[in-house]
């Protein structure tokens, strides 16, 4: 799409927005409390030292919100999300023989305003670039635990060779290849069309992200969801990319389900095109969940890069809001110019209580 044409789309679809809601009569939004605590204990090994490790779970950090909408007329809803995490010990972050409680970090994760009309939704401030999230469906249960972005538990953990000397992270040589995550942009949803709808939005740096999201529920069959995103960075990174994913999910009736995951990204001036594939069988029953996965990022750090990882994941939900889980994982690197990469395993216990 051309970048002018999109800007202008956006622009005038947020002043028509603003226009309607000029002429309406608004009244105070109503604001409520919401959050969890997400932590785990973590067990890791890199072939050469191990260490045991309590960490802030990364895959859905610890966090509160405030949220508030108000239906301002029968046809517009008006509402505000705030909310921050704050970690101590994040998992992404942590290596082996770390000796202390690492750092503890306050940040902002969503500060926008939003608008509700017959013609989609209007969001403005930071908050999910159209396509976070895309490459990241799954209806295993498992997710708060093991998905496909296996950075964030282990992100921060060196590969070592036989003389102990770090080789490179596990985070440089991984990615999902999902959206700009959260940012401060202007996005655009389409209403729902039978479960599909279609998503834009433009950040600093000229970069804008496409999105198209299906949800539905089959006789028989279970419920499927998927997501297909976009990314052109164009100044907001150096270099900049062009980057497209997309993931399924399918949860059949009887608890059986399946989530694949995959993109690709197209750098500026670079030999090499990274791509990433990710698998994950489950089987929900009851208050469980179970999976298995295996995942795989090429080319991501340096041409001819193989960086792979398989999982096992139980999760429990005994009451509303709270779970416990724990996940083992094993990661390993190919890499053609450096031999004998140990392996990394990790075990990791915790719970998320949500409030």
């Amino acid at each position: 799409m051309n970048k002018g044409i999109f800007n202008y789309v956006l622009f005038f679809s947020a002043v028509a927005v603003f226009l309607f809601l000029g002429l309406q009569s608004v009244q105070a939004l109503e604001v409520k409390l919401s959050g969890q605590v997400n932590r785990a204990v973590m067990w890791v090994d890199n072939g050469k030292d191990s260490s045991v490790l309590n960490v802030d779970n990364d895959n859905s950090s610890t966090r509160f919100r405030f949220t508030g909408s108000e239906e301002v007329s029968d046809s517009v809803t008006v509402g505000v999300v705030w909310e921050n995490e704050f970690q101590s010990n994040d998992s992404s972050k942590v290596d082996v023989g770390q000796d202390n409680d690492g750092g503890s970090e306050f940040n902002d994760r969503k500060l926008e305003a939003y608008f509700v009309i017959p013609y989609g939704k209007i969001s403005i401030g930071q908050g999910d670039g159209a396509a976070n999230g895309t490459t990241e469906e799954d209806l295993s249960g498992t997710s708060v635990i093991m998905y496909a972005g296996v950075n964030d538990t282990a992100g921060s953990i060196n590969f070592r060779d036989d003389d102990d000397t770090p080789i490179a992270t596990v985070g440089s040589t991984r990615s999902n290849f999902d959206g700009l995550s959260r940012n401060d942009r202007l996005r655009y949803d389409t209403p729902s069309f039978g479960g599909a709808t279609l998503s834009a939005s433009f950040t600093n740096g000229d970069a804008y992200e496409l999105a198209a999201r299906y949800s539905g529920d089959f006789d028989g069959l279970g419920k499927i969801t998927t997501a297909i995103g976009f990314v052109n960075t164009n100044d907001r990174s150096d270099p900049e990319y062009t980057q497209i994913g997309g993931s399924v999910s399918w949860l059949h009736t009887s608890g059986i389900n399946l989530t694949v995951s995959s993109g690709a990204r197209d750098i500026d001036d670079a030999d090499r095109d990274p791509v990433n594939y990710y698998g994950k069988l489950g089987y929900k029953f009851d208050i469980h969940a179970i999976a298995v996965e295996y995942g795989m990022t090429e080319d991501l750090s340096q041409e001819d890069d193989k960086s792979k990882n398989y999982g096992l994941a139980y999760v429990v939900k005994p009451w509303d809001g709270v779970e416990f889980y724990g996940t083992y994982r094993a990661y390993s690197l190919d890499r053609d110019d450096t031999s004998n990469i140990e392996d990394i395993r990790q075990v990791m216990i915790g719970t998320r209580v949500k409030f």
